[in-house]
């Protein structure tokens, strides 16, 4: 029985290797023939590129930056006393609310009071009924030094000249209102009193020429020429001797200053009747009053700055000052004005400046409310990084768009959610799907019949991986998402 079975196998072995034999030489031609195939195939993928496709659809871009924010007040004042001195009084608390114009804090004032009296009493004194005596004496002496230094200066020139230069004086004064009127209102009225004025001039340009005249050739000759007596009393010969520039000029001075005192005069005593208000009159003649006015106000002004008024309505957030103690000019007390909707300052990464745009909204979650969320704006954008975290960050300034019912204190920390864009339910495009053909303009290959057409398209927002289409395609295109590697 094992022999039997041994030559069975024996058998079974030779029949075994003839078949393996040609399976063997089967399986040979299958291997290189599939290595044919594959290396076919190959070269048939590298010579057409593959298509990949993808149908137009609909959904939203939002555009978001988040960073960290700190409630700040909406304005803050620090500030102290105008003046030095001692603490007489305080009249506020750290925490306290305080309105705009309330006294906080006020300085030992005795001395300021009684030069602020003083100063006032010295205003008083100016349109008592002694003073406004004085004022009207002034006006006569003013009078009669106008009428000597008018006599002095008649005798010099001759009454002629004097005449002659008062009326050139008078119509230079003409003219120059003439013209003012034209220039503003070039009316023919005004014109013809313009023209009136010119000639008006020049008829005393010629009166004052012949006036000089007559005084260099015969009033000179006549005033002027005095008898030269010798030692006996006798007339040896006639000198004239006539002003010299100088003392004219002299005598000139005089009757104008003598004109402007008693102008000065007049209308210093017509203040003082209330015929006519400071405004009215040249500085010159209210020196007096101006003068008093001005100690008034500085000693009012003294006076005022030993009160330690509250410059805005808020809260009192610092303060550093008790009574008795002697204090300088710098700030001691702070107030922050919280009053809602809230502002926060606040930060983003630099990578998200373009979304950081005055008027873009913003999502607000304060710590202290976590389970609350506030919309707001961007109402302030800094032009410059802020790297004083060692970071560059975008600085920004938010306000709430509502009032919230919670007092929160100044430096509550919150969350911030930027929204820089945001397109709802727009039709998409993959970004692989576009192709820029010049800057700002875009193109896809919209899938027509099987083929790939070129199609011009309008973009909006993008994000990452999507545009939003504003022309050209709609939902249900089919388009190319490889459209750089494209070759028509």
């Amino acid at each position: 029985m094992m022999e039997r079975i041994a030559v069975r196998s024996k058998t079974l072995n030779g029949t075994t290797k003839k078949k393996w034999m040609i399976f063997s030489l089967m399986a040979v031609v299958i291997v290189f023939s599939g290595v044919f195939y594959v290396y076919k195939t190959k070269q048939s993928v590298n010579k057409e590129t593959v298509i990949q496709t993808s149908t137009i659809g609909t959904g939203n871009i939002i555009l978001s930056a988040t960073g960290l924010g700190t409630l700040i007040p909406g304005q803050e004042v620090s500030f102290g006393f105008k003046e030095e001195g001692q603490v007489s009084e305080v009249l506020a608390t750290l925490g306290e609310k305080v309105e705009a114009g309330q006294v906080l804090a006020r300085l030992d004032s005795k001395t300021l009071e009684l030069q602020y009296k003083q100063a006032e009493g010295n205003v008083a004194v100016l349109s008592s009924p002694a003073e406004i005596a004085s004022a009207e004496q002034a006006v006569q002496d003013a009078k009669a030094s106008l009428a000597t230094a008018k006599d002095d200066l008649q005798f010099l020139i001759g009454p002629d000249l004097f005449v002659a230069e008062q009326k050139l004086a008078d119509t230079q004064q003409g003219l120059e209102a003439a013209k003012a009127a034209v220039a503003k209102d070039a009316s023919d009225a005004n014109k013809q009193k313009l023209s009136a004025a010119e000639s008006e001039l020049a008829d005393a340009q010629k009166t004052v020429e012949y006036a000089f005249k007559n005084y260099s050739n015969s009033y000179t000759l006549q005033t002027f020429t005095y008898p030269i007596r010798n030692d006996k009393g006798v007339t040896k010969r006639r000198e004239l001797i006539a002003p010299t520039d100088a003392e004219l000029l002299a005598a000139r001075a005089a009757y104008e200053l003598a004109g402007t005192n008693l102008s000065d005069a007049q209308n210093y005593l017509d203040v003082l009747n209330g015929l006519k208000t400071i405004q009215d009159v040249p500085t010159s003649s209210v020196t007096s009053i101006t003068a008093a006015n001005l100690a008034l106000d500085s000693a009012k002004a003294a006076l005022d700055a030993t009160e330690l008024i509250a410059p805005i309505s808020g809260t009192i957030t610092s303060m550093d000052l008790s009574a008795g103690e002697d204090i300088g000019t710098s700030a001691i007390i702070t107030i922050s004005n919280m009053n809602q909707p809230y502002t926060l300052d606040a930060s983003l990464d630099e990578t998200d400046w373009d979304k950081a745009k005055i008027g873009y909204t913003a999502t607000v979650t304060f710590d202290l409310l976590p389970d609350k969320n506030y919309s707001g704006k961007i109402i302030q954008v800094y032009p410059k990084l802020d790297d004083s975290s060692g970071t560059s960050m975008v600085h920004i300034v938010l306000q709430l768009d509502d009032t919230i019912n919670v007092d929160l204190p100044v430096g509550s920390t919150a969350s911030v959610d930027v929204t820089g864009g945001e397109a709802l339910n727009v039709v998409l495009v993959p970004l692989s799907a576009l192709k820029e053909v010049e800057s700002g303009k875009y193109m896809v290959y919209l899938m027509k019949n099987g083929k790939p057409v070129e199609q011009q398209v309008e973009i909006g927002l993008q994000d990452i991986l999507y545009a939003e289409v504003k022309s050209g395609l709609k939902r249900g295109d089919v388009v190319l998402t490889n459209a750089t590697t494209v070759n028509q």
